[in-house]
């Protein structure tokens, strides 16, 4: 008797994904290739195409300064590079040209994306269709996170891996009591989410594993050790992989000032004023606190699909670290969609209400998602 592999298959579900997507990234697009670069978009790719160039002359200083996202330098220089060297090979020559916006800005789209479509999986895989499409239109129609996506910050970066470092942290630990190879491909990727996330923001990192600690622990608790061993080899890789980063060079190591100082631990409540002050960061607000009530009134919500989005939604916006305006904001929003998304599945599930009720949730999701569209085109339009 012979068994197939399950393959992947496109439906229904699948395309509304992808037209969303895709809808997502016509509107990152359109904001790259309009938005000026901005003096410290300009330094980063400039910074990057010195990182991929051929290793600095001897005794020459780093281009990297205290505070510096290393993913955030790579990704911004590494297409204007590749269009440096592709210009020398047919011999044009320049003084100086500026960076162009779409080569600077094209991998943060691209990781935005990628980030959207991790999204869907996660909440589908946990909430169903209706969750999944809830948690990606609200993700889609975000200004915050096209913003983010369409200019070049660590923000992003740090979001798309610390999404992935928790949850592949969650899918790990529900693998703990399978045989040992089962694990080995997940400790991988552990790793390497770790070692990105560190690349992209190591006060991210920092608070990725905390929380994959902390919901390893709570997922196996016959298997606490094995958990910490297999976080433990994580972390190795994610070392080696954050310092390959690097080019493994001490000096822009030490250049980049990753230690902590006073102003890592200022708590501040300013940093939730970045929604307030972007067009239909109010209504994600509004969405989000409205599930929080149903979560707190509703026995039924209160499980772990749930309760672990909540948890790090509330907690990443005050954890410590020195990170631009509003960064710890766009690495929370993600999780804030699936929690979102997943009071939604539950609120639409037939057999806890009635069909009308059902069609309210249904029509005030579909309002809240189009409400935001709408703000997001704002944003679009006056960019």
């Amino acid at each position: 008797m012979t068994t197939r592999r399950p393959r992947f298959e496109i439906h229904k579900a699948q395309k509304i994904a992808a037209a969303l997507l895709m809808l997502f990234v016509i509107q990152c697009l359109w904001l790259a290739s309009h938005l000026p670069l901005t003096m410290s978009e300009t330094r980063s790719a400039l910074a990057g195409q010195s990182l991929w160039s051929s290793r600095q002359l001897a005794g020459s200083s780093s281009p990297l300064i205290p505070g510096d996202s290393i993913l955030e330098l790579r990704c911004a220089g590494l297409l204007p590079s590749v269009a440096k060297t592709w210009a020398a090979n047919n011999k044009t020559f320049s003084i100086y040209a500026a960076p162009n916006r779409w080569l600077v800005r094209l991998p943060f789209v691209v990781f935005g994306t990628w980030l959207g479509a991790a999204l869907w999986w996660v909440a589908r895989r946990i909430f169903g269709n209706e969750g999944g499409y809830v948690a990606l239109g609200l993700y889609c129609a975000s200004p915050a996170m096209s913003l983010s996506t369409a200019t070049v910050n660590s923000g992003i970066l740090a979001a798309w891996g610390l999404f992935g470092l928790v949850y592949t942290a969650i899918g790990v630990a529900h693998t703990l009591y399978a045989p040992p190879r089962k694990w080995r491909p997940r400790i991988v990727l552990l790793g390497l989410a770790i070692g990105l996330t560190a690349a992209a923001s190591l006060s991210a990192a920092l608070a990725g594993l905390a929380l994959a600690t902390g919901f390893m622990l709570y997922l196996a608790p016959g298997r606490r050790v094995v958990a910490l061993s297999i976080l433990g080899m994580s972390s190795a890789i994610g070392a080696i992989v954050f310092l390959s980063c690097f080019g493994f060079n001490t000096h822009d190591i030490s250049a980049a000032a990753f230690f902590p100082r006073r102003e890592y631990f200022g708590l501040t409540a300013s940093r939730l004023t970045f929604l307030s002050v972007i067009p239909g960061g109010l209504l994600e607000i509004l969405a989000f606190i409205s599930c929080l009530v149903v979560f707190g009134l509703w026995k039924r919500t209160r499980y772990f699909g749930n309760s672990s989005a909540l948890i790090v939604s509330l907690l990443l916006p005050w954890w410590p670290g020195q990170f631009s305006p509003g960064s710890s904001i766009v690495w929370a929003l993600p999780f804030a969609f699936v929690f979102v998304g997943g009071i939604s599945a539950d609120l639409l599930e037939p057999q806890f209400c009635g069909r009308r009720f059902r069609r309210h949730v249904a029509a005030t999701a579909i309002v809240l998602i189009g409400a935001s569209a709408l703000f997001s085109l704002m944003v679009v339009t006056g960019a």
